[in-house]
């Protein structure tokens, strides 16, 4: 009798509320990895956004700095540049686009005419290590417009 009087008094958890405390505990730390996980990928995904937004405006000024004097752009060729996000990281190849068209506005001036030339920078994201909702190899895409304004000669 005294056995039973022992067992009733142990104070402790069951293995039930073990597995639940375990539970819980897994679904938190998983939620925490996955928003960590998110959370790195947004940030890595706006560093690149703004290294070929800063790589594209600084083509448009280089295009700008050879061509302005005569304001005839010609053909702008294709530009492949690499994004190297970290030291360990694989690169990214980004490509420019680039086009120009020439528009005479009357409503402006007669004697005025603009060349409008668009940079479309392309490079592809690798997905973050837990990708619920991402799909893999996003495409991303800035697009840069600059006018140029010219006197037209008669």
């Amino acid at each position: 009798m005294k056995f039973n009087h022992t067992l009733q008094n142990q104070q402790g958890s069951a293995l039930i509320e073990v597995l639940a405390a375990m539970g819980i505990l897994l679904f938190v730390i998983t939620g925490m990895m996955i928003t960590i996980s998110y959370a790195r990928y947004k940030s890595t995904t706006n560093y690149h956004s703004r290294i070929a937004l800063l790589r594209a405006e600084s083509e448009l000024q280089r295009i700008k700095l050879q061509h302005y004097t005569n304001g005839y752009f010609g053909s702008l060729s294709t530009k492949l540049f690499i994004i190297q996000p970290e030291e360990n990281a694989k690169p990214i190849n980004a490509n420019i686009y680039f086009s120009s068209s020439t528009v005479n506005d009357p409503q402006t001036s007669m004697k005025a005419s603009f060349t409008s030339i668009t940079a479309k920078v392309k490079w592809r994201e690798a997905p973050p290590m837990f990708a619920l909702f991402l799909s893999p190899n996003d495409e991303k895409e800035i697009v840069l417009r600059e006018d140029y304004y010219f006197e037209r000669t008669q």
